[in-house]
């Protein structure tokens, strides 16, 4: 999980900038580069700015309990990962409002949950453990193409697994399928979210080294 922030961050990389913008996509595009120079709180606040115009759009309250969480998860927010995550669950609930039934939203969920673990795993983890499995299994019954619910619920299953000494072989199944699904997704816009896949990689790469 210290590793998910900086591979969130590639999904910079794969937004496409047109050269006739409109003063949305502009917004958007500079608050995904600000996030992609680790400046998340100016990213945020930027997003922020986008959401209040943008009323009837999920995606830019999407993001800001993207980056909230993913901030807790990298562990780079230990001080403020409380108002963190506060913040990451005000704006989903924000953006459930706008785009109700979102697999990408469970997604978020769950990733908000999980952050919520690595804070307290003994106390968290048994009140969120099943949660934030329903989550994902959610998001996957919602959008049985997406990628991103496969790969973040075999990756919590792993972790789960290697704290209690359990074993992992069927979620790395798990993580080969999603791989498959990431090679046959199409993300419907520019901003729409499309990451996942390098850090399912990784996750393989890790297993074979074990």
């Amino acid at each position: 999980m210290k590793k998910i922030a900086l591979i969130l961050l590639l999904l910079c990389s794969q937004i496409l900038i047109s050269s006739a913008q409109s003063k949305y996509e502009k917004g958007m595009s500079e608050a995904l580069q600000l996030w992609g120079k680790q400046k998340p709180m100016k990213a945020i606040a930027l997003f922020e700015r986008i959401a209040a115009n943008e009323k009837e759009n999920w995606l830019p309250n999407y993001y800001i309990g993207l980056i909230s969480a993913t901030q807790v998860l990298s562990r780079k927010e230990k001080e403020h990962a409380p108002a963190l995550l506060k913040q990451a669950q005000e704006s989903l609930d924000k953006a459930n409002k706008i785009s109700r039934n979102n697999s990408e939203l469970f997604c978020l969920q769950g990733l908000i949950n999980t952050a919520w673990v690595t804070l307290d795993p003994m106390n968290n983890g048994q009140r969120l453990s099943a949660v934030i499995i329903e989550d994902y299994r959610k998001a996957i019954e919602l959008d049985e193409n997406n990628p991103r619910p496969l790969y973040l619920l075999a990756e919590y299953q792993i972790n789960s697994a290697k704290y209690f000494g359990n074993d992992t072989e069927s979620f790395y199944e798990m993580i080969k399928a999603s791989l498959k699904k990431f090679d046959n997704f199409k993300a419907p816009s520019a901003f729409y979210p499309n990451w996942g896949k390098e850090r399912a990689n990784l996750l393989l790469k890790a297993q074979n080294a074990d």
